[in-house]
C-alpha cells in the first residue's frame, strides 16, 4: 500500500503488512478527539505538536525493526523497536497498533 495521505492508524486493519520505510506520526494532542469547532480552531496548533518517525531496519537485527525519530532535535533517536511477522520482513498492523496503545498516531505509506 502506498498513499501520499496520512492515515490514522485505528483505520488500518489488523493484518496489514506495514513495511520499513513507513512514516509515523504520534501526537502529543488528539488531533481527532476535539470537539468539531474547537478543532477548526485549533488545527494549526495542534498540527505542530507531534513526533515523526520512521519504520526502519536495525542493522545486524533481522528480528525486529524500529522506529527512528525523524522530529527536529530529537532526529536520530530510536522510538521503540517491534518485532516482524517472522518470517516475513515487516511487522502487521496489529503489532504496531499494540505498541502504540493510548497515543494518536497517524501512519503515512511510501
Amino acid at each position: 500500500m502506498t498513499s501520499n495521505i496520512w492515515i490514522p492508524i485505528d483505520h488500518i486493519q489488523d493484518q496489514e503488512p506495514i513495511w520499513a520505510g513507513t512514516r509515523i506520526r504520534m501526537f502529543e494532542f488528539s488531533p481527532y478527539g476535539v470537539e468539531q469547532n474547537e478543532q477548526r480552531q485549533n488545527k494549526a496548533e495542534h498540527s505542530e505538536q507531534y513526533m515523526e518517525y520512521l519504520l526502519s531496519y536495525i542493522h545486524g537485527n533481522s528480528d525486529e525493526l524500529q522506529l527512528t525519530c525523524l522530529t527536529q532535535g530529537e532526529a536520530g533517536n530510536i522510538g521503540a523497536v517491534i518485532s516482524k511477522d517472522l518470517p516475513n520482513h515487516y511487522t502487521l498492523a496489529q503489532t504496531l497498533k499494540a505498541m502504540l496503545a493510548g497515543t494518536n498516531s497517524e501512519v503515512l505509506f511510501e
